[in-house]
């Protein structure tokens, strides 16, 4: 017999405990928009009423200014979202570890990437308005800054001139200026340190945004979101900044959630998850559409 069978009979040793893989942790837009309570129905309506105009008294006496309150309606549809995950009884009882054990970090995370995107898709989709909601109203091309804002026919990608002209866009419809969010990609992270020069002022503060020590610059609060969420055509995305009160969201439930033994599929566990929610631009002088081109790389030599 040959010395070497003792390889063969060697112990395996396993993991007991599963760690998950590369996923966002929960949602990251949640709390940059304004959340609708009390939600009902497949659809909602959010009411607003728009500014208002003081005009020179120009005689004693005179009649009395008649005006419109300037209101506005936007509806916001639900929308349902499901998955299911079956463990088959007779294998787990084989397995050393316990994957229905850390399903609840796999749930948020799903849930979490799905409120984004609904929310991120809302920012720049059309917005329905009137007494019925009736009306489409597709983003504006004036509210959006162009990838090539810097030089014509050169594209770029997030910079921080992209970001102060978002700013200023803001700024001249009289937006408040505290709840201000700028969401953009990974990419746009890495490009936006690399367009710093180590001589600029800003430098130290995008380094320290891009590093996670601050969140906030030229009054945003930046969210920079995992790939499979920002809209990107070849090669250009849609990076948005806007107010919290440009966006409204609701749900029916917060989340319906049911484990449970299958007699129809051998008694496997089915861990079973469902959210409805919706969301809608309110107002398109709050958010402002930013493009930039990914394919641009830009590397910072310090």
């Amino acid at each position: 017999m040959a010395d070497n069978t003792q390889f063969e009979v060697r112990g395996q040793s396993y993991s007991r405990i599963i760690l998950p893989l590369a996923r966002q942790e929960r949602s990251m837009l949640y709390s940059h928009v304004y959340i609708k309570t009390d939600v009902e129905g497949k659809s909602f309506y959010q009411d607003q009423i728009g500014s208002w105009e003081m005009k020179p008294k120009t005689s004693v006496n005179s009649e009395t200014p008649q005006n419109d309150p300037n209101l506005v309606r936007t509806r916001i549809d639900i929308q349902t979202y499901h998955d299911s995950r079956m463990f088959d009884r007779s294998l787990k009882l084989q397995e050393l570890s316990d994957p229905i054990s850390v399903s609840s970090l796999c749930i948020q995370s799903a849930v979490g990437v799905q409120l984004d995107k609904v929310i991120y898709d809302a920012l720049g989709g059309i917005a329905y308005r009137g007494e019925n909601g009736g009306t489409a109203v597709a983003f504006p091309s004036a509210k959006t800054i162009p990838v090539d804002m810097e030089d014509s026919g050169t594209n770029t990608g997030l910079t921080i001139n992209k970001i102060r002209r978002a700013a200023k866009m803001l700024d001249a419809k009289g937006v408040y200026h505290y709840d201000r969010c700028f969401v953009a990609s990974a990419t746009a992270k890495e490009q936006l340190l690399g367009t710093t020069p180590v001589t600029d002022a800003n430098y130290n503060t995008i380094r320290a945004l891009v590093q996670g020590d601050i969140d906030t610059f030229v009054g945003f609060k930046f969210v920079f979101l995992p790939d499979g969420i920002i809209n990107v055509e070849n090669n250009i995305a849609d990076y948005f900044a806007f107010q919290k009160t440009g966006v409204g969201f609701g749900m029916l439930e917060e989340l319906f959630l049911r484990v449970e033994d299958r007699p129809d599929k051998s008694y496997s566990k089915q861990i079973y998850y469902e959210i409805s929610c919706g969301a809608g631009r309110l107002e398109e002088d709050k958010v402002i559409k930013v493009k930039g081109d990914e394919s641009v790389v830009v590397i910072n030599k310090e």
